[in-house]
């Protein structure tokens, strides 16, 4: 990406967390709309479902721009040539960053947000803790909260750690995608265990934070961002099959692509020791 050689390569990672964090917040701030216009009825009325619509408008977005990547590849290629990737790049890294603001919403309880409680009943409910609902006393409740959702995000991170020293940087950042001579054929025993571990271990983060909360919106929010997900990587995987054909059609057949068997444990844990 020529434009963005030496010091201009900051200019990436500022304008992406500017993305992200205009991004969430707009559904903070969608979150606490009828708090702060708590004289208009419909604001009160519609209050429970806002946090859950903000989420999806935002997903939608994301999902746009990540799959943009694959979508217009030929159509860049065609008009720009050797820049295809650099024009693409900001768009599609957006919509990875959009996402990306989702997941950090898990992090934030709807009823805890300022200026002050939910102007509507349902609201608080809805972001009550279920192992609470269900009559567990609160102690137990938090400690069963932060312990699995901590063993999950562990293993997201080690997860996610692993795969970056293990397939790099332009692997992560799809280069092959628009410049397929530069690319190879990643060979490691994760392969047959799962067919994207770095996608599974944004899987582990997210449960990890929706276990934090365990609310009605946490898992609502949850599912939400793993269905972005899965389109991306239906968008990712068509291009996968026309490029290697039946092969991958059939391997895709075979390996699961976002868990592990029960069998293949083993050979997950040392792919995060960097044993296979």
């Amino acid at each position: 990406m020529p434009a963005f050689g030496g010091r201009k390569i900051i200019a990436i990672p500022l304008l992406m967390l500017f993305i992200a964090s205009l991004s969430l917040g707009f559904m903070l701030f969608l979150d606490i709309l009828p708090r702060i216009l708590n004289t208009i009825q419909f604001l009160t009325f519609l209050e429970p479902i806002l946090p859950i619509a903000g989420s999806l408008l935002v997903a939608i977005i994301g999902v746009l721009g990540v799959t943009s990547f694959w979508r217009n590849k030929d159509s860049m290629i065609a008009k720009h040539k050797e820049l295809a990737y650099q024009k693409i790049f900001p768009r599609g890294a957006s919509g990875v960053f959009i996402l990306m603001s989702l997941i950090l919403h898990l992090l934030f309880s709807v009823r805890s947000l300022p200026p002050g409680p939910p102007v509507n009943p349902i609201t608080i409910e809805f972001s009550k803790s279920l192992l609470y609902v269900l009559s567990i006393p609160v102690e137990y409740d938090v400690v069963i909260r932060v312990v699995l959702g901590g063993i999950l995000m562990l293993f997201g991170f080690l997860t996610m750690r692993r795969a970056i020293m293990t397939f790099g940087v332009d692997y992560m950042l799809v280069v092959y995608l628009y410049f397929p001579e530069e690319g190879e054929i990643q060979e490691n025993d994760i392969y047959s265990v799962i067919r994207h571990p770095t996608y599974f271990s944004g899987v582990l983060l997210i449960l990890g934070l929706m276990v934090l909360r365990l609310s009605v919106y946490s898992i609502t929010i949850s599912i939400l961002i793993l269905l972005a997900l899965s389109v991306w990587i239906r968008v990712e995987e068509k291009e996968l099959v026309e490029r290697f054909g039946e092969g991958y059609a059939e391997y895709m057949s075979k390996t699961p692509g976002l868990h592990v068997r029960i069998r293949d444990f083993g050979k997950y844990i040392r792919f995060l020791k960097g044993s296979s």
